[in-house]
């Protein structure tokens, strides 16, 4: 049996058909019911009244023989196609073609439309004969035809939402990653990794326009051929002539997208499919998606990045002011922010967390200053008075910095370091989990640094002492898994 196959210029519908394994089975079974006969199927496209024709190969020598045999049967399909195009036949019919050889024709019908027809010619035996197994055939066909022309919609379905979806991922991802991004050497690498993820392509580049606008900087790049620090003028090559036109380029194995604002202020470029496909027009419109949501984020991590430089501005000029008025020891500043930071970390506080406790390292003693200097340098035992004088410096230091903006996040710990886990402390006598844990950890390591600084009131303690008074009042003045985080990296520190 000889089974019908499509050409490369068939039309999609009818490619669909007779590549189904279940119309080649059926079409093998109903070519021995039908006496072998040549097939010739015709499917209209959508929207015009052209044929495509599936043909196979034929040993038969009439067929050979019959000029222009090939000819008549297309001619005939056309004609039955248009002159059916304005009803719908529901029964096959006979006819005999010009070499006198029996024929019959099945209408290819779906939703109530004529979309061709299937000619069985060379018929050994009249369709009056044949007419249970061309009426089983028929109904065979229509099947086939239906089930080729659904999923030939779901296709078209799902390559019109597919890019669709993927874009909507894609802002989702996007923003994902923008949330827990601050800073430019966060977010570059984490947008690089996921166009490679959603695109599948094997390298990624970004780049930055420079201040005079004169070259593009590779801030992250996977592809050796554009390295962190490659620059590239603009103009030249894809990524400069993308850059100064503000134009997409799209070929086989490079994808290049601009991040514009009101201006272009860089792009991204992914080369080489991992599967080893082209890049398509789908991966194009993703990638601007991408871009879109991308340039809003490099502009929110520069004015980030922008801020904490204002914000390490203000610190360093609050603690100027601070050595100025504060006569006590402060060489071990450096020591506590380590402290603080390994134990955050130990502990699992995120990189924001991370950053306001070395911050704050800085910043606690803020409400010292205007304190009378008879109070801060007495060396004997303070009056009751006297102390509720102190015991006031938190709030004193929260409104010196809540007027700051970018140093707001500092207040918790600031405002509550002086608390104690078993709810004896200052300011507001909080307990246990109820004191932030930014404050828990900053008490234990300023308490250390303090024990080992010197004070006007009382004599420095040697390293290992100071220690054993952490360990002393674990449970009570301090969190115990703070305290166990503190001798596991105290442990890390070499301290002399």
């Amino acid at each position: 049996m000889v089974l019908l196959k499509a050409k490369k210029n068939r039309g999609v519908l009818d490619s669909k058909l007779v590549q189904s394994e279940t119309w080649k089975k059926g079409y093998r079974a109903f070519s021995v019911l039908l006496t072998k006969p040549l097939g010739w199927l015709s499917v209209s496209r959508e929207g015009g009244d052209s044929l495509s024709r599936l043909d196979h190969k034929s040993n038969c020598s009439w067929y050979r023989q019959s000029a222009g045999h090939e000819k008549t049967c297309e001619r005939y399909l056309a004609e039955y196609v248009v002159r059916r195009k304005g009803g719908v036949p529901d029964q096959y019919h006979a006819f005999t073609c010009h070499a006198g050889k029996h024929c019959a024709i099945f209408p290819v019908n779906f939703f109530n439309e004529t979309k061709g027809a299937f000619i069985a010619c060379n018929l050994k035996k009249t369709l009056a004969v044949l007419q249970p197994q061309a009426a089983a055939f028929q109904q065979f066909l229509k099947g086939e035809v239906a089930l080729a022309c659904k999923n030939y919609e779901l296709e078209n379905l799902k390559d019109t939402l597919h890019p669709k979806a993927l874009a909507l991922s894609t802002i989702h991802s996007v923003h994902r990653v923008v949330s827990t991004a601050f800073n430019l050497d966060e977010l570059l690498p984490r947008i690089a990794r996921l166009s490679m993820q959603i695109l599948k392509a094997k390298h990624c580049s970004i780049f930055l326009v420079d201040d005079q606008r004169q070259y593009l900087i590779s801030k992250f790049s996977t592809d050796k051929r554009a390295e962190k620090g490659t620059m590239v003028r603009i103009g030249s090559g894809i990524e400069g002539k993308v850059a100064a036109g503000g134009e997409v380029h799209l070929s086989r194995k490079a994808l290049a997208v601009p991040f514009i604002e009101q201006d272009v202020v860089g792009l991204i470029v992914l080369r080489d499919k991992a599967d080893g496909k082209p890049f398509g027009v789908n991966d194009l419109e993703v990638l601007k998606v991408l871009s879109e949501q991308t340039v809003v984020a490099i502009k929110n991590a520069q004015l980030y990045e922008e801020t904490q430089q204002l914000t390490l501005g203000s610190i360093k000029s609050i603690t100027e002011l601070m050595e100025l008025d504060f006569s006590g020891d402060n060489v071990h500043l450096p020591l506590f922010a380590d402290l603080v930071k390994g134990m955050g970390f130990d502990l699992g506080l995120s990189r924001r967390d991370l950053v306001d406790l070395e911050r704050a390292v800085f910043l606690l003693d803020t409400g010292y200053v205007g304190l009378p200097d008879a109070i801060r340098n007495k060396r004997s035992r303070l009056t009751a008075e006297e102390y509720e004088t102190v015991k006031k410096h938190p709030h004193r230091g929260v409104q010196v910095l809540k007027s700051i903006h970018s140093l707001k996040t500092l207040v918790p710990i600031i405002l509550h370091h002086h608390e104690r886990y078993d709810g004896m402390g200052y300011p507001q006598g909080l307990k246990g989990e109820e004191i932030p844990i930014g404050a828990r950890i900053v008490a234990v390591a300023d308490s250390f640094t303090a024990m080992i600084s010197i004070r006007p009131y009382r004599d420095i303690r040697k390293v290992d002492e100071a220690i054993q008074e952490i360990k002393r009042h674990s449970g009570t003045q301090f969190d115990p898994k703070v305290v166990e985080s503190f001798l596991k990296v105290i442990q890390e520190k070499k301290i002399k």
